[in-house]
């Protein structure tokens, strides 16, 4: 009797106790199993986010670096003519309203991140190599003031030997000694050697798709989208054609089938994004382009050669008076003779994830051109809900190769 109560007994199975602690076990192993899940899939998050802004930042340095090395082609050899000069350009139904003038910028604002660069130098741009618009653009995120760049370069790729006029303009065509250098839909640079600094006007304008080069030819025509006869600006001044002297340039800046000039703005505006913007106004009107995400913000400095020996002596913060950017869009000739003193660019980008983390990653302060002395270096405190997200500094030197040129 007493052995068939004892094995049922044991046949009743596992008691309430042993039960609730099995439970407790299990519960407990699962926690620490999500635990260690959520902890390596938030350092994967951070490795990812991490990764994708040292690759956005490199595709964003490269970017810039190309459109820096190249600034100045097409015009930089005929600096005394081109620097400074007003930029006149029409694009035919670019500006529903303003005769398809896109410059000078024929609206009353542009379009965000680069509405404060174009207020301040009055919608009007000189011919310029590159010019940094210290603190002209304010991205929402950052919410501090960041640096812009303003870029200009050909691309004809003939050497950068401009023809002179043989006699002056008429509305149509252009009297060159010769137009051999010069293709159908290629864009031209019109400058005069007449005139005083400041005032200079010069104007783009496009060859006839239908002209064929002659070995004797001495007339280029004009037609196309970017042609016109004559142009007015917002202030109701006309730049015509015929108005050039025969003491005038005509410089081949790229062509308009899939080789076209770079007059190019980059800023830092709303969610971390680089925006490239295209004053010639080649895609959609007033349309700025996003070409990286990631950035922060973006800082530059110029590199500037004080004795003429083609080497950078020294760096110069661009707010500094003479190298803001109102000075060198002005066209004196005080500007003009800067311009030719800039060898290189020091560019910094700070980057940041895109998704913040729950504790502060990043105490700071964030410090780019450490190494050129504490007037120079500039110094970003993160507040204390900006130490939630990773950042990285990419920095770079870049020569301004065509200046270079110059000496």
């Amino acid at each position: 009797m007493n052995q068939s109560l004892l094995t049922h007994k044991r046949k009743g199975g596992f008691s309430l106790i042993e039960l609730m602690v099995v439970i407790a076990i299990v519960l407990v192993m699962s926690l620490a199993i999500f635990g260690v899940m959520s902890t390596s899939e938030g350092k994967k998050r951070s490795l990812t986010s991490v990764n994708d802004i040292n690759q956005s930042g490199n595709f964003a340095l490269f970017q810039l670096e190309k459109a820096l090395r190249n600034a100045g082609s097409g015009f930089s050899q005929s600096y005394a003519q081109s620097f400074g000069c007003k930029l006149f350009a029409s694009q035919k139904q670019a500006v529903p309203g303003n005769t398809g003038v896109v410059l000078p910028f024929p609206g009353a604002a542009m379009a965000e991140p680069f509405k404060t660069v174009n207020a301040t130098v009055g919608g009007i741009y000189m011919l310029a190599p590159m010019i940094i618009a210290s603190g002209a653009t304010k991205p929402g995120m950052s919410g501090s003031t960041s640096d812009a760049l303003i870029v200009m370069a050909g691309s004809a790729g003939y050497g950068e030997v401009p023809t002179a006029f043989t006699n002056v303009a008429t509305s149509t065509q252009l009297n060159l000694q010769s137009t051999l250098s010069f293709n159908p839909n290629d864009f031209v640079l019109v400058a005069d050697e007449a005139g005083s600094a400041g005032s200079l006007p010069c104007m783009i304008e496009q060859v006839d798709s239908g002209y064929t080069a002659g070995s004797n030819a001495t007339a280029l025509p004009l037609a196309g989208t970017y042609y016109a006869s004559s142009i007015k600006d917002k202030g109701g001044a006309i730049r015509n054609l015929i108005d050039f002297s025969n003491n005038a340039l005509a410089m081949g800046i790229g062509n308009s089938a899939g080789n076209p000039p770079s007059f190019q703005m980059f800023g830092v505006g709303d969610n971390n994004v680089l925006f490239q913007y295209d004053l010639l106004q080649g895609g959609a009107y007033d349309t700025p382009i996003p070409i990286a995400d990631g950035v922060f913000e973006m800082h530059a400095l110029y590199g500037v050669d004080t004795n003429n020996d083609g080497l950078v002596d020294t760096w110069i913060d661009p707010s500094t008076a003479g190298y803001d950017y109102a000075t060198l869009e002005s066209g004196t000739v005080a500007a003009n003779n800067t311009l030719l003193t800039i060898k290189a660019i020091r560019l910094g980008l700070i980057m940041r994830t895109s998704l913040p983390e729950k504790a502060p990653v990043t105490t700071g302060p964030l410090v780019l051109f450490s190494d050129l002395g504490t007037t120079l270096t500039f110094t970003r405190t993160l507040a204390a809900a900006e130490q939630n997200y990773r950042y990285r500094i990419i920095e770079s030197t870049i020569p301004l190769r065509n200046s270079l040129l110059l000496n």
